[in-house]
């Protein structure tokens, strides 16, 4: 296979950053809890009782910075800890129903600021964009925690076959 060019690169680079913003933005101005906290509401919801440990991985946050988001999340009244029955060292987390309505508010704001941006391209190009997308998502490997952290700001009821976990070693 050819090499990509440099165009393509930089275009793709750009285009990359251009989303991220516009996701970014979006979600902030209705979820102002700075940092990964947005991140880290959604990605609980992707397994709730996740650890403390697993949002830090996800989030490639310290331990000491995935507790001050579980606790900013928590005094929202988004998520609620427990420990865990097997190691009282483990911390448990899990959305409340107000944090599941935040969560689907947040997909919604983040959905709609990608689809601005699809709106503008035609269906065909739609298509080969998808086939493109969902070729790079397949061929990263990665653990579970791996494919959520890239997966983070997913709404995986959309995407019935995750291209992320195809791959899994």
């Amino acid at each position: 296979m050819d090499d990509p060019s440099d165009r393509l690169i930089n275009t793709f680079g750009a285009l990359s950053q251009a989303v991220s913003d516009r996701v970014r933005r979006a979600i902030a101005e209705a979820f102002n809890a700075g940092g990964q906290t947005a991140a880290a509401l959604i990605a609980i919801g992707h397994e709730p009782g996740m650890s403390i440990g697993q949002i830090r991985q996800i989030l490639q946050l310290s331990h000491a910075g995935a507790v001050r988001v579980v606790e900013r999340l928590g005094d929202q009244g988004l998520v609620v800890k427990s420990q865990s029955p097997c190691d009282r060292r483990v911390v448990h987390v899990t959305l409340t129903l107000r944090g599941r309505t935040e969560r689907t508010k947040l997909l919604g704001l983040r959905n709609a600021a990608v689809a601005d941006l699809l709106g503008k391209v035609s269906a065909e190009d739609r298509v080969a964009l998808e086939r493109a997308a969902d070729s790079i998502l397949s061929s990263l490997r990665s653990d579970p925690q791996g494919s959520l952290a890239t997966c983070r700001l997913c709404d995986r009821g959309r995407c019935d076959d995750c291209p992320v976990n195809r791959h899994r070693p």
